[in-house]
């Protein structure tokens, strides 16, 4: 997850039960684009993901400004918000409560297009725009369906929100096109207006900071999907 001066979003929870406010950033706007959107994705969803659309309106919080996309991309985060829900980050993205702390953030908020846990998916933006969820204007924003898994302390729930967004990448790559080698942890995308560091994301399948077994194993699941 790109998340510049938030620290792991310990607070989304906090900021969702509570209704408190982010820390905020400043940055310079382009004009909103038009942008030809669906209003579902044209072919159902399995029935298992338990997909559930909260979509961000168009024109508010992380919409005020919007950039079109053609997916050739999926990346994988990690919500580092232990217990926090689909739902709880969902509804922090309606609301526009994940105010951006970097200036080169295009929108001034943080946004990606599904986040998952053990129970369901919960799609925030259409999958023809891009989000702010990866390195700013970069190609991993510019290409990539942004998918954030959320962190449990149960090991169980933990499996289940994996092999859930196992299940939603290897659908989205079978819809779209993109070949298993697209399917790629945040830590691939270099922030490059901070020196290429690669972010340690998704932390709970990485091993020290980078793409191991734990990741191996996720993409079998991504391709048995």
């Amino acid at each position: 997850m790109n998340w510049t001066g938030l620290r792991g979003l310990v607070g989304v929870l906090v900021l969702t039960m509570l209704g408190s406010v982010a820390g905020c950033s400043s940055s310079r706007h382009s004009p909103t684009m038009a942008i030809t959107e669906s209003r579902s994705l044209r072919q159902a969803p399995p029935a298992d993901l338990n997909l559930r659309s909260m979509i961000i309106p168009r024109g508010t919080a992380g919409r005020h400004v919007e950039f079109p996309m053609r997916p050739a991309y999926i990346t994988i985060h990690s919500t580092q918000n232990k217990g926090a829900t689909a739902d709880n980050h969902g509804q922090a993205l309606l609301n526009g409560r994940l105010r951006a702390s970097s200036s080169h953030n295009r929108t001034g908020y943080l946004t990606w297009h599904f986040t998952v846990d053990d129970q369901e998916v919960v799609q925030s933006l259409p999958v023809n725009i891009q989000g702010e969820h990866a390195d700013h204007d970069g190609p991993g924003n510019r290409m990539s369906i942004g998918i954030e898994i959320c962190e449990f302390h149960d090991p169980a729930r933990q499996a289940a929100a994996i092999a859930r967004a196992a299940r939603l990448a290897g659908w989205l790559r079978k819809r779209y096109g993109i070949p298993l080698s697209r399917v790629v942890p945040h830590y691939h995308w270099p922030q490059h207006h901070f020196e290429g560091h690669q972010k340690n994301c998704p932390a709970i399948l990485l091993e020290n900071g980078e793409p191991g077994e734990k990741w191996r194993e996720f993409l079998r699941l991504v391709a048995r999907s």
